[in-house]
């Protein structure tokens, strides 16, 4: 079982997106796939159409003390019944703002950077790939989830004002990487790529200077996938209601290739 993180410090880059699209990609090839949604305000849950609950904060307190007295019986009971079933191979743990109670609880005493990775090891051997879906700052849990990673994939924005939190981000992994963190950055995913675009050209090539080793093919920007939520559907969902029309065909293939890609790396 791989653990990826999608990550980056700042917010309207299409992480949740990317996790979405990423997670139904890798389950379409037949790996069974765990979403898990890390931000309070259940960005993946409701983006799938799923009702709001604390499966994420469920997941956190078996593993702080001060909460797992409060889960009766068998925590991993608890916590595998949590788990709805999004699509084939495609399952998610949902998230709601009670994941903010147990983050707080963890930065009442000293924090155990591992609790996440240890709790995601522990509950989801069966899984082929566990997917985090983060907030772009929830206090410690941000930090757990970065940690718990065998991969971290990076989604920015082709657009200026998202090269200081893309390296905010690196400057976070090299902090954790002297700390020991045995994972490693896999990619740099530029999103809403717009090649028309000046700026997104240039913005592009300086993510690929800064990032060779990492850089990923990018996510062009596009009405098909700014319309999914809504619809509570993935790219590939929407190609294949639509008869494969050139903007939802061209995203549902640049998500396979995401996925090849991980799969290779």
């Amino acid at each position: 079982m791989k653990i990826i993180t999608i990550t980056n410090q700042k917010g309207g880059v299409g992480k949740t997106t990317t996790a979405i699209n990423l997670a139904s990609a890798l389950a379409r090839t037949g790996k069974r796939v765990l979403l898990a949604d890390f931000d309070p305000q259940g960005s993946a849950t409701t983006f799938l159409g799923i009702p709001l609950a604390p499966g994420a904060y469920v997941l956190l307190a078996a593993y702080i003390p001060n909460l797992a007295t409060l889960l009766a019986g068998d925590p991993g009971r608890y916590i595998l019944d949590r788990i709805v079933q999004s699509r084939e191979n495609f399952d998610i743990l949902p998230g709601n703002m009670q994941t903010v109670v147990a983050q707080n609880f963890m930065l009442q005493g000293e924090r155990d950077i591992s609790l996440l990775r240890r709790a995601i090891t522990d509950q989801f051997r069966q899984y082929d790939f566990v997917i985090l879906d983060t907030a772009p700052s929830v206090g410690g849990i941000l930090e757990l989830a970065m940690w718990a990673a065998d991969k971290v994939i990076v989604p920015a924005s082709c657009e200026t004002g998202s090269i200081d939190g893309l390296m905010q981000t690196a400057a976070t992994l090299r902090a954790l990487t002297a700390k020991g963190w045995p994972g490693q950055l896999t990619g740099i995913l530029p999103t809403f790529f717009d090649e028309r675009t000046t700026e997104r050209r240039k913005t592009l090539a300086s993510y690929n200077r800064a990032f060779p080793e990492a850089f990923l093919s990018p996510i062009h920007e596009s009405a098909a996938l700014r319309e999914l939520p809504a619809n509570h559907v993935t790219i590939f969902e929407k190609a294949e209601a639509e008869g494969n029309k050139k903007t939802a065909a061209r995203a549902a293939q640049e998500f396979e290739n995401l996925a090849r890609a991980i799969l290779r790396r």
